[in-house]
């Protein structure tokens, strides 16, 4: 792993990791909210890059093809978002490539699917406020 590698990982990690201790998510709001928040998408798809969805659209993707795609719909259009459990996503993403991710991430295993149900809908509704997903380099 490269410095900027490291660097994404770290970032994420630490981000992702006080969010879910902060039972408000104030911190994620305030990441999304500031200039961090328009590196996020960025540092999310290269922290993907490296796992075997390949990108945030490609985890967005395999949520869909795993019958969540009501619910991923929710996140990009204009209303409200529909929740999802960390049993869902380690269902649709399957628990040994979350692992792959976790690891990627700098987090535990046991972290990531909570931490994806919590922020996910948060993250993607920011990054569709048109009701079209906006990630940079796509």
């Amino acid at each position: 792993m490269g410095l900027f590698d490291n660097m994404v990982s770290g970032i994420l990690s630490n981000m992702l990791s006080k969010a879910g201790t902060d039972g408000a998510g104030s911190l994620l709001e305030t990441v999304l909210n500031g200039p961090m928040g328009q590196m996020l998408p960025g540092l999310l798809n290269s922290a993907f890059a490296k796992t075997p969805f390949g990108s945030l659209d490609g985890v967005l993707e395999q949520l869909q093809q795993a019958g969540l795609s009501d619910v991923v719909a929710s996140w990009i259009s204009n209303g409200p978002n529909a929740p999802v459990s960390a049993e869902q996503i380690t269902a649709a993403l399957g628990a040994d490539r979350l692992d792959e991710v976790a690891t990627t991430l700098g987090l535990s295993a046991d972290q990531l699917p909570d931490l994806l149900a919590q922020h996910l809908p948060t993250i993607i509704d920011r990054l569709s406020p048109e009701g079209v997903l906006n990630v940079p380099g796509r």
